[in-house]
């Protein structure tokens, strides 16, 4: 099997476009209210609330990063793109003035916050436009040719990247090898040649990457062939390493133990696991504290509105596939698995009234911080699932075993990217994000799942069925296995 790893950044022209739009958006936006709101005398307010503009431009970009402001449009997003700029904005405004104004040594005029807040609003939104009008006009795009030797894995990397509305890439053309009728290749992009015109292409039409559509063992023939592009600064990318790259997770039917093993080698896993245990008992210690008055309350409610003990106990899978016990607040009635472990319905009536919003709003999973300070969850991992349903999912996924390497953690990579899995092959797409986690973990793609998670309890979850569209590409080795018609594998006391 070809192995090849893309070019190890993720941070692009693209990102830095945004960014460092926004920044000098918010803080040419204050400077600009500040003046129109005192004239010429603003120099002497600007030096003297300097820190106040600082805080505000950290707030609204802090926002902005939390929204998603930064990140590739998918088919799960419920907001029009429009709309997204519009909306956080106005939620970075408001929690601007909120904390400005709590704290009074940190005050800033109303009518310089009034001002600043319509004109970061409108900037920040037509910023936008001009960006995809930038990127209509092919800024920001890689010239790129595509390597192939059969019509149908040319079909499915062009697909990939037609669903991705920001591919990065601007594709001039095909290049077949030498056995391949460009007959057989009914798409929009033209032939330019054959395999042996490879370089002499990337040469005179400054192409930047080849996207390889190839059979394993073909590309181990032309791997000797295509790695001096990689020393000239040719960028190489399989599907694997493209999707990985476009969509965040890991096709598994694309991989295999040879890719899993050059991928643990590719992963920081070893290094930032200090990083994070001092991180986890950090911020599990601070969430406790804070979150004590919540678990007080919700325990008095928990006891006066149905029998039953308050904190709920649940054998789930950790790491190396070691059992523990996780901590939750009792969401179901006493009697819920009298008949033994069940997997939650999507409406479930073993579910107290209190418990419904209890979920909803992830309260009750705030007792999992005493798993984090014991040291059997991370706050960032693969969601722990019980046994009883492990067992079954290995049967039907392959590699599903591969995400007990690391340990379970309270919120993750693949809980922030798909809703609650609601069928096997849900399960299976799951499992994808969870192996771009493992190949991927490093302090700072930590540090933003913490981030979004806040978006997430904030904007809720629903039931995968809801949103557009599943993968339609169900893996082969799944097609002879009927999923569960009403079957939900999620967070809940039985599951």
């Amino acid at each position: 099997m070809v192995v090849i790893f893309h070019r190890g950044s993720r941070w692009s022209r693209r990102h830095s476009f945004l960014m460092l739009g926004d920044w000098a958006i918010i803080i040419l936006s204050q400077i600009c209210a500040v003046y129109l709101r005192f004239g010429l005398d603003g120099t002497d307010y600007l030096m003297a609330h300097a820190g106040t503009f600082v805080a505000a431009a950290l707030i609204y970009m802090l926002v902005f990063y939390m929204s998603g402001m930064y990140d590739p449009p998918t088919r799960l997003r419920r907001i029009h793109s429009d709309f997204l700029p519009l909306i956080v904005t106005t939620i970075g405004a408001g929690l601007t003035g909120l904390v400005l104004y709590a704290r009074p040594q940190m005050t800033q005029g109303r009518g310089i916050w009034a001002i600043s807040s319509l004109l970061i609003l409108a900037l920040s939104y037509e910023s936008r436009h001009l960006f995809m009008a930038l990127v209509r006009r092919g800024f920001f795009l890689r010239r790129a040719l595509v390597l192939s030797d059969h019509p149908q894995r040319a079909a499915e990397l062009i697909a990939l990247l037609e669903e991705s509305s920001t591919s990065p890439y601007h594709i001039l053309g095909m290049v077949l090898c030498e056995e391949c009728d460009p007959a057989d290749y009914p798409t929009s992009l033209p032939v330019l040649g054959r395999f042996n015109d490879l370089h002499h292409l990337i040469a005179t039409q400054n192409m930047s990457s080849v996207l390889l559509s190839i059979s394993p063992m073909r590309g181990q023939e032309l791997m000797p062939y295509l790695r001096p592009l990689r020393y000239t600064g040719v960028e190489i990318m399989d599907y694997v390493s493209l999707t990985e790259e476009l969509a965040r997770e890991i096709p598994l039917a694309f991989i295999s133990d040879e890719w899993l093993m050059t991928a643990a080698l590719n992963s920081s896993v070893l290094q930032i696991r200090k990083t994070k245990r001092a991180m986890d008992v950090a911020i599990a210690g601070v969430g406790l504290v804070l979150g004590a008055p919540l678990l007080l309350i919700a325990g008095a409610l928990i006891k006066l509105t149905s029998p039953g003990p308050i904190i709920y106990r649940q054998t789930r899978v950790g790491l190396g596939g070691e059992p523990y016990i996780l901590y939750k607040l009792r969401t179901m009635r006493e009697d819920a698995e009298k008949d033994g472990a069940v997997w939650a319905q999507k409406t479930d009536r073993r579910v107290t009234r209190l418990g419904y919003y209890l979920r909803k709003w992830r309260l009750d999973e705030i007792p999992q911080l005493f798993n984090v300070i014991k040291g059997e969850m991370s706050l960032v991992g693969p969601r722990p699932e019980r046994p009883e349903f492990t067992n079954q999912l290995a049967v039907f996924i392959p590699f599903y075993n591969e995400r007990h390497l690391v340990q379970p953690g309270l919120t993750g990579w693949a809980q922030i990217q798909y809703p609650y899995a609601a069928s096997l092959e849900a399960a299976t797409r799951k499992l994808q994000f969870d192996l771009y986690y493992i190949k991927n973990m490093s302090f700072l793609l930590d540090i933003t799942i913490l981030l979004k998670t806040f978006k997430t309890i904030l904007v809720g979850l629903n039931h995968s069925e809801e949103f557009l569209g599943f993968d339609d590409k169900v893996d082969e080795w799944l097609s002879d296995v009927p999923p569960p018609a009403e079957v939900e594998v999620n967070d809940g006391e039985s599951s």
